[in-house]
């Protein structure tokens, strides 16, 4: 039997990423985990919260590189998720135990990589990266949708088959699950259309 409920967070399972962007005015870097995603063809989709600075930056002009990271990161990734690049740190996430920090990078201890196509840098941590213009910004009550153009995919050696596939047996994601950091398990088995 079903129960109507009013859950806080309707997170059932997305791909944790992190969202590199830059200040147009200032050039200061911008890292921030983010979970609200979908992509078709060569098109993203990222849902972004207005009350960080990864909105600031988006709106203001900046480009952003999806960096997506292995589950053994999630440690790090939670550490991330309590700075803001904003100087001041709104009440409402001061009392959440958020602080201000310029260099997300070098607090959480990601190392940093240059960008073939777009401003932002990449985060050589993760080893699945995709330099996005940004396209459109669709502004919501209290967040805003982006629409990314991908410009340019890196992943790393090891998750690739020969044929330059994906190796999904070597890739773990990590999984944000109702508020839960999860990864995947082993296959069930691959849609008709795996490999082409």
């Amino acid at each position: 039997m079903k129960k109507s409920v009013n859950l806080k967070s309707f997170y059932y399972g997305f791909p944790v990423f992190l969202a590199s962007t830059r200040d147009p005015i200032t050039q200061q870097l911008n890292i921030a985990p983010l979970s609200a995603s979908f992509s078709l063809g060569n098109t993203l989709m990222i849902g972004v919260n207005k009350s960080n600075k990864t909105h600031d930056n988006i709106v203001a002009g900046s480009d952003v590189v999806i960096n997506i990271p292995p589950h053994q990161l999630w440690s790090k990734i939670e550490q991330l998720g309590r700075m803001t690049g904003r100087e001041i740190v709104p009440d409402s996430k001061r009392s959440q135990g958020f602080s201000s920090c310029t260099d997300k990078a070098d607090a959480a201890g990601f190392t940093l990589e240059a960008s073939t196509y777009v401003s932002p840098d990449r985060v050589a941590d993760c080893p699945i990266q995709a330099e996005c213009k940004t396209v459109d910004v669709i502004e919501k009550e209290a967040f805003i949708l982006v629409e990314l153009a991908i410009k340019q995919v890196w992943i790393d050696e090891y998750l690739l088959n020969e044929d330059g596939s994906l190796n999904t047996a070597q890739w773990n994601p990590l999984i944000y699950k109702f508020r839960e950091y999860n990864t995947t398990t082993d296959a069930f088995g691959f849609n008709f259309k795996y490999g082409s």
